[in-house]
Order: structure tokens, then C-alpha cells, then sequence
């Protein structure tokens, strides 16, 4: 096969975006995060590398193909591709925007999501097992290394075109995200993970339980919470937008200090009141806070009235909203999936 040679790089580079795509929704800190990211940027352009070569054997497919149902094939694979990199790159260069309820980076994920199976079967079944000979070729790793170079070189171009075409480029975050209204209080994009949406919640009813490996059990109501501990963080949405807010509510610490914590302590779960949770370390939940205002402002019920998880530092679908239940586990936090499927 003439160009049998992309196939292979075409999987690799696709499964360097799928890796790196995933780090950088989960990991904690910006330089982890910041790193993931620009490896995800170079493997992207890279991508559009490879499909310089790609694309002819995709075109001379269609011209004399050897049945339909390969033909196509070829061009749903190929819109999809496109569609998944252009949805990408038009986040990155043309600015945020949005269609039929999701924004262009949700986009961008989730035709990844659904095309990186069918990416993977055609690049195995192009390379006729994906042969380990092809890489101890030395032409293999010449092309790997200068596609990469290439994709670096091309990232950093559209990078310096955008800055120089566009006034607010300089908005866009490490994480690719644009800032949405900070210090504006509860006026800043409202959006929950999948469909956690519950109906409001009554403060009267509503008791916050502290449980699990601690000395004492705590149930509070809202008026029992108190705390006037206060935190300036940036709340980073995988939607493709960030706003910083000063928070004010409870220390997670503090809890934890009146429920008494027991030594074989490890992870702490906050979940709400939809059955939603995220777990974390016992240090990393230390140094939460539990927040019932914004901006001086009491939380609303789309932003997590009566109290939601502040946890500087985590992507925004960390941030627990809703929560009427602290766990503290004798087991590792990495006992939970990394992206939360409820």
C-alpha cells in the first residue's frame, strides 16, 4: 500500500489525542493540565499533517473503489474526522461559540468520543495488523518525528495568527476555555454535568450528614452550617469557559475537625442530593470549601443553593453542587471513574 505509512501514524497520533484529551479534563493542576493540553494541540495538527497524504488515497478510493460499501465508509469516516478537528480549531482560533445546546469544545469531545473506535479499527485494518516491523523502520520514525515537528510548527502558527487577528485570544485560559462574567455572582453560565438537574431544594428540609470514618456523626441544617471562611477561585468548565468568584461558606477542614477524623482516614466523598459524587484525598478535601454565597450573594439553586464544593484547582464538573452528604472513606480516592457516568 503506497501510503500504507499514515495509516499507522494517523493511529498514532488519534491515540495521543485520545489520551491526553482525557488528562486534561482530569487532571488536577495547571502545569499537569497545561502540559496534556499542549500535547493535544501538537497531535492535532498533526493529524491534519498526515491527512495531506491520507486524503489522496482517500480520493483514489472513491474514484475506483472495489465496492460501495468502502466508499462509504470513506467519506463518513473522513466528515467525521473533519468535523472533529475543525469544531476543535474553530474553538481555539475563531473564538467561543455554540450550536443545537452544546458548545463547540463539547462538540469537539464528543464526535472524538464517538469517532476514535471507528479510527482505531480502520487504522489496525489498513496496516494489516499494524505490523511491528513498521516501526523498526527508520524511515517510520523520521516521518513520526517530522509530522510531530510539523504539527508544533503549525500550532504555533495559528496560535500567533489568532493573537494577531483577534483582541480577546489573550481570554482563552491554558485549559482552552474562555472567562465567562467573574466577580459578577450568581450571574455567570449555568450548566450541570450529563443531566443533574434536581428540583430546588428546601433549606427548612435539608440537613448536610457527615459520616463514615469519623468519631462523630454530624447532621447540620442550613442554619447550623455558620462559617464565614472566604476563597477566591476559578471555577474552569469543561463546556469551554471559566469565571473566578469569591466564595464564602464552610471549610471542609473545619467539618472534618468537628467530626473528628479517624487515623485509617484516606478519601473523602461529597455527593448530592441527585446521587452525583466525586471523591478525593483526604489532603486535596482539606483545603475545600463548601460554599452557601457568591459574590456576596446566597447561592441559587442552579449554582448549588444551599451549599456546593469549591475545590480550586479541579475542572468544573468537581465542584459538587447540591451536596447533603460528606463521606470520609478508609480507601483510595482513585476508587471512582475518572469522568463521572451518573
Amino acid at each position: 500500500m503506497r501510503f500504507g505509512w499514515s495509516n499507522s501514524l494517523l493511529l498514532v497520533f488519534v491515540a495521543v489525542e485520545a489520551v491526553t484529551g482525557l488528562f486534561s479534563l482530569t487532571a488536577g493542576g495547571a502545569p499537569d493540565a497545561a502540559a496534556f493540553i499542549i500535547v493535544h494541540r501538537i497531535a492535532g495538527y498533526g493529524i491534519l499533517v498526515v491527512l495531506a497524504w491520507k486524503l489522496r488515497l482517500v480520493f483514489s478510493s472513491l474514484k475506483f473503489p472495489r465496492s460501495r460499501a468502502p466508499r462509504y465508509a470513506s467519506i463518513v469516516l473522513m466528515v467525521t474526522l473533519l468535523a472533529a478537528l475543525g469544531t476543535g480549531f474553530a474553538w481555539s482560533l475563531a473564538g467561543p461559540y455554540s450550536f443545537a445546546w452544546f458548545s463547540g469544545v463539547s462538540w469537539h469531545i464528543n464526535l472524538g468520543v464517538l469517532l476514535l473506535p471507528v479510527l482505531v479499527w480502520h487504522a489496525i485494518y489498513q496496516t494489516r495488523g499494524f505490523p511491528l516491523s513498521f516501526w523498526a523502520d527508520r524511515r517510520s520514525f523520521l516521518r513520526l518525528t517530522g509530522v510531530t515537528i510539523a504539527g508544533l510548527a503549525a500550532w504555533q502558527l495559528a496560535e500567533l495568527g489568532s493573537r494577531l487577528v483577534r483582541a480577546d485570544a489573550s481570554d482563552r485560559r491554558f485549559t482552552g476555555s474562555y472567562e465567562a462574567r467573574s466577580f459578577s455572582g450568581n450571574d455567570f453560565p449555568l450548566t450541570s454535568w450529563l443531566n443533574d438537574r434536581p428540583g430546588r431544594v428546601d433549606p427548612d428540609g435539608w440537613r448536610l450528614e457527615v459520616s463514615g470514618a469519623v468519631s462523630r456523626r454530624l447532621l447540620l441544617s442550613y442554619e447550623e452550617m455558620g462559617g464565614e471562611s472566604e476563597t477566591t477561585a476559578t471555577l474552569d468548565c469543561t463546556g469551554g469557559w471559566y469565571s473566578t468568584q469569591v466564595w464564602t461558606g464552610t471549610s471542609v477542614a473545619e467539618l472534618l475537625a468537628r467530626a473528628g477524623v479517624l487515623d485509617s482516614a484516606a478519601s473523602v466523598t461529597f455527593t448530592s442530593v441527585t446521587g452525583y459524587y466525586r471523591r478525593f484525598s483526604l489532603d486535596e478535601a482539606s483545603g475545600y470549601l463548601l460554599a452557601a454565597r457568591v459574590g456576596g450573594e446566597r447561592l441559587s439553586h442552579g449554582h448549588g443553593f444551599p451549599v456546593r464544593l469549591v475545590a480550586p484547582g479541579k475542572r468544573g464538573f468537581e465542584w459538587v453542587k447540591w451536596i447533603d452528604r460528606i463521606e470520609v472513606n478508609e480507601t483510595s480516592k482513585w476508587l471512582q471513574p475518572p469522568l463521572p457516568i451518573q
